[in-house]
């Protein structure tokens, strides 16, 4: 029929650690594939390093937004599987994350609204037997899978307290220090070795009448001013950009920042006018 809607195909990612080698992804999309057949699967990552949830959640918070409305989120990183950590689905006005209950959705829920989370414990909805090392095939593949099909999270189990979720230590938010300086943290490192930051245009524009003009100290670097692009710098010249994340990231044109200037996730990025 001309003018017709074509129906919406319900979207459920996989970000999990268990990189592409086994066979475990595969296996996961194949469970998904024989409960919900009508789910298209899209893959955030892989490559997650094993057990890092600090890693996963910043992938997590990147990405999910850019996924349509009520996607389903499945995040395999699960140091604790087999243990009495807990399975949780997570309902926002956006989506729908079914996580282990380990802090990996601490910057999702630091800026979703509407949210309620339930236990994921209703076997009913779990392949058999249950495995103790391999619960993304047998509890957060057949989950993700029934919820995008049309499942409530409430058919999963209770409803529990949002204060009970557990959340990571993140540092301390972007802030001016005594001397003036506008202190943040390393919270990311991509492949390319570029240094994600948690100061962003927001933190950049409410602190200096010039964002783009800032100093930026990195390890024992000062570089003047944001770079509008990589190739702003020579080759293996070290800048500061605002990256595709929109925070502020550190730099080397064709080369690593991380290795350059030995900086990894927790060290400390200073902003400041001279």
């Amino acid at each position: 029929m001309s003018g017709s809607k074509a129906p919406v195909m319900p979207v459920i990612s996989l970000l999990t650690d268990f990189g592409r080698t086994d066979p475990y992804v595969g296996i996961m999309k194949a469970v998904i594939a024989s409960v919900c057949p009508e789910a298209r699967v899209i893959d955030i990552s892989h490559d997650v390093a094993p057990q890092d949830v600090y890693q996963a959640a910043f992938m997590l918070s990147a990405a999910h937004g850019f996924f349509p409305h009520n996607s389903v989120h499945a995040v395999i990183v699960d140091p604790g599987v087999g243990s009495s950590r807990r399975i949780v689905a997570v309902r926002t006005s956006k989506a729908v994350f079914v996580v282990p209950d380990n802090g990996v959705l601490s910057l999702v829920l630091d800026k979703a609204h509407d949210v309620d989370a339930f236990l994921v414990e209703n076997p009913e909805v779990f392949l058999h037997p249950v495995s103790r090392t391999f619960h993304g095939r047998d509890v957060f593949a057949p989950v993700a899978a029934r919820l995008a099909c049309g499942m409530k999270p409430k058919d999963l189990g209770p409803e529990i307290a949002l204060q009970s979720l557990v959340r990571l230590d993140l540092g301390p938010a972007p802030h001016m220090d005594a001397s003036g300086r506008l202190t943040g943290t390393v919270v990311y490192a991509d492949r390319f070795g570029n240094l994600v930051s948690n100061v962003g245009r927001s933190h950049l524009e409410k602190h200096f009448s010039d964002p783009d003009g800032v100093c930026v100290q990195a390890g024992n670097q000062v570089i003047s001013g944001l770079s509008h692009c990589y190739a702003d710098a020579a080759k293996g010249g070290l800048l500061a950009i605002e990256g595709s994340f929109d925070m502020l990231e550190i730099s080397v044109n064709q080369d690593s920042a991380a290795r350059v200037l030995q900086m990894a996730i927790g060290d400390p990025v200073y902003v400041f006018v001279r």
